[in-house]
């Protein structure tokens, strides 16, 4: 599947398996991303998750 929308030159991204990634370009194609945690105190990035992606290959996993 290829993304036609421009990158968002505000919104860095190196997660080339989400369907917003503008390929080489490690952009995000979104308006805005949705930025939350899985955790009731956050202390490092791992407790932090982009919750704007999705899946490049719709039906399999990433």
């Amino acid at each position: 599947m290829f993304n036609e929308n421009p990158a968002n030159y505000h919104i860095h991204c190196t997660v080339k398996d989400c369907k917003y990634h503008k390929g080489d370009e490690n952009y995000c194609s979104l308006d805005t991303i949705n930025v939350a945690t899985h955790e009731a105190n956050p202390t490092n990035v791992q407790c932090v998750d982009c919750r704007s992606f999705e899946c490049k290959n719709q039906g399999m996993s990433c």
